[in-house]
């Protein structure tokens, strides 16, 4: 039973993240970009501008998704309805934050994968991050902790099944990485336009602050 839930918890990241992947070389991005600009420009009369490509999970390993692609897999497909890269490095004590991109999609599950997750839908915002610590000394913070809210009313916490866990202890000049998958309950993704991320301040071993708290927002770009 552990296997087979490995393996559908593993399908569904690849789902989930496929609208995150940001390509294995940027030369093969840049040249498939081409390709697919000059592809769309083929067949604007056909499609209308705000329409995307559907791609495969493989083919997005190579060619970076844009706003209005969908990726397909085994598990389903992820259409990517809104995403902001280099949101930024922020500071609290010795910890240095740095938010990759956030994006917003919209995945349809189907078989096995939309019945273990007990929904054939799934609005989420995706948020990736890497995390260093720049003392010799512990230090404790918690990213993949961090409350969300949208400016369409929710209050949301990291989906704890689906996201990348990044650990919070940090033992001397470590870096770390990770996703956390918020699951909105009340909302489309296409309709949220920005989020807020409130992530607590750094702490030493007594527990005590060494920082401050990190209140991030995020203007979602569509």
């Amino acid at each position: 039973m552990k296997k087979f839930f490995v393996l559908f918890s593993a399908m569904i990241l690849l789902l989930l993240a496929a609208c995150g992947n940001n390509g294995s070389d940027g030369g093969e991005t840049a040249k498939s970009d081409g390709q697919r600009t000059e592809q769309q420009g083929e067949d604007a009369s056909d499609t209308s501008d705000d329409e995307g490509d559907t791609i495969t999970q493989e083919e997005n390993e190579e060619t970076e998704a844009q706003v209005g692609d969908t990726v397909t897999s085994e598990a389903g497909e992820t259409t990517l309805v809104s995403r902001t890269d280099d949101v930024g490095t922020f500071e609290s004590g010795p910890i240095n934050l740095t938010i990759d991109k956030v994006n917003g999609a919209s995945a349809d599950l189907t078989g096995d994968v939309a019945e273990m997750m007990e929904t054939e839908e799934l609005e989420y915002i995706q948020v990736d991050m890497n995390v260093d610590n720049t003392f010799e000394d512990n230090v404790s913070f918690y990213a993949s902790q961090a409350t969300m809210t949208t400016d369409t009313g929710e209050q949301l916490e990291p989906d704890m099944l689906l996201s990348e866990h990044i650990d919070g202890e940090f033992i001397g000049e470590v870096s770390k990485s990770g996703t956390s998958f918020y699951i909105l309950e009340d909302s489309q993704a296409e309709d949220v336009e920005s989020v807020r991320l409130i992530y607590s301040a750094a702490s030493n071993d007594d527990f005590e602050d060494i920082g401050d708290e990190i209140d991030v927002e995020v203007e979602l770009e569509q």
